[in-house]
């Protein structure tokens, strides 16, 4: 699946929705995102799931192969391979980055083996508080910048989904 394929799913299935709703857009991206892995082949978890003894709700992980969540909901830290932080459009401030750099350490000091990773769909281009490698301390995707706004929009592709991939499948390989 294309990225510019993920954006319009999830634009169009905001517009079918009505109300502008933070909540709705925030698990429909995460619902396409998951949808578009599968398609590609990588295993991965339902959304918003927990690892033992990590008091955060991650969006997504990558598991070990023959790996079972318990209640559909819990992992082993030892189990996973990439806990990802799914947003729909970017950061809210220095508030975003302070929070990803500190579910960063949590997973890192669960299980230093983790990948934990940002993932958005757009950010706004030039955004003095846009998350990226340096401030969040994790490998940063955004799969879109954004400029204008409304039905002005303008989305320009950053190809950070298919290094995504590329980043995702490395790691399983070695798994």
């Amino acid at each position: 699946m294309k990225d510019t394929d993920i954006l319009e799913a999830v634009e169009i299935s905001k517009k079918r929705f009505g109300p502008k709703c933070g909540k709705y857009s925030g698990a429909l991206t995460v619902e396409i995102i998951r949808h578009a892995l599968q398609k590609e082949g990588i295993r991965v978890s339902p959304r918003d799931v927990f690892l033992r003894g990590v008091p955060t709700e991650i969006d997504l992980v990558i598991p070990k192969r023959n790996i079972s969540p318990r209640n559909r909901l819990v992992y082993e830290p030892s189990d996973i391979l990439v806990a990802i932080e799914v947003k729909n459009s970017g950061s809210f401030g220095v508030a975003t980055i302070q929070t990803v750099r500190k579910n960063s350490k949590l997973l890192k000091k669960a299980n230093s083996g983790i990948t934990y990773c940002y993932l958005t769909l757009a950010e706004r281009k030039g955004f003095k508080w846009a998350v990226n490698d340096e401030n969040a301390g994790c490998k940063t995707y955004t799969m879109f910048w954004h400029s204008g706004s409304g039905s002005k929009r303008l989305h320009e592709s950053t190809g950070d989904w298919e290094c995504f991939l590329k980043a995702i499948r490395e790691i399983q390989k070695k798994a």
